[in-house]
């Protein structure tokens, strides 16, 4: 693991994790990093960093082994979000092949809840409109899921604000302004991030084509690096410029400066 300070620019190495993870999810909460997901042993268990010691350990077991999730962090809760099963208890070939079919998907549409205070999981959410979770961040005390359902994209709202224990409402939102007939192949993918009171959503990889390809025609639609930003106050979406260069399946962070 690295730490750039963007002030210097000084990049310098710290502490690895203790079990290698890929395609994980992560968030902040009270000053230290949580990572969960990512592997078949590193998919058991929940990670905390503490910048201070510069330190790794292990906070607790996680409740679904998920490969390919996505990370958010509200009001002292670890979100752990979409993915796909990735098998039993030692990842092994034989449980990796009974997880190839739909049963890899079935994590694609819910979420953890880890109470990062209490040290204890809370009860797990589903997206009420099903699909697969591609890009998820948190705002203002909310988390915004976008899924993709082969041919469309739907936008949910969750809000995470704990009132007094109750919280988990789920709204159903404007999607991003993307072509009316739009089919989103395997290879897109989007990266999205909370700036203030608005989220910035990203194209990192891949091509949203219109469905004139389909008849044979050659035309192709958006290329990657395209850039939406939501404004969670007017509940509006606007056109942002396109990225000059695409890091692909890059992700997104603010600093606050």
């Amino acid at each position: 693991m690295f730490c750039y300070d963007v002030w210097s620019g000084i990049i310098t190495s710290r502490c690895s994790m203790i079990f290698p993870r890929k395609k994980f999810a992560t968030a902040v909460l009270s000053g230290k990093i949580y990572v969960a997901g990512g592997g078949s042993r590193a998919g058991a268990t929940l990670e905390e960093y503490d910048p201070d010691t510069d330190t790794w350990r292990v906070v607790s077991n996680a409740l679904r082994r998920r490969y390919g999730c996505l990370g958010a962090a509200v009001d002292g809760v670890f979100y752990v979000i979409g993915g796909l099963n990735i098998g039993g208890a030692l990842g092994n070939e034989i449980t990796r092949a009974a997880t190839a079919g739909t049963e890899a998907y079935m994590y694609a549409s819910s979420m953890d809840l880890f109470d990062v205070e209490a040290r204890a999981w809370l009860r797990s959410r589903v997206v009420p409109g099903g699909g697969c979770v591609v890009a998820a961040c948190a705002v203002a005390g909310y988390v915004y899921i976008l899924a993709s359902h082969a041919v469309e994209l739907s936008f949910w709202s969750f809000d995470a604000r704990r009132h007094g224990g109750w919280f988990g409402k789920w709204c159903r939102i404007k999607s991003p302004p993307l072509p009316a007939q739009v089919r989103l192949d395997s290879t897109v993918r989007f990266s999205c991030v909370g700036v203030e009171n608005k989220m910035v959503l990203i194209q990192v990889r891949g091509c949203l084509d219109d469905l004139l390809r389909r008849s044979g025609r050659s035309v192709r639609g958006l290329k990657e690096g395209l850039v939406l930003i939501y404004d969670c106050i007017s509940g509006e979406w606007s056109r942002g410029p396109d990225l000059p260069e695409v890091i692909r399946r890059g992700a997104c962070v603010t600093v606050e400066c």
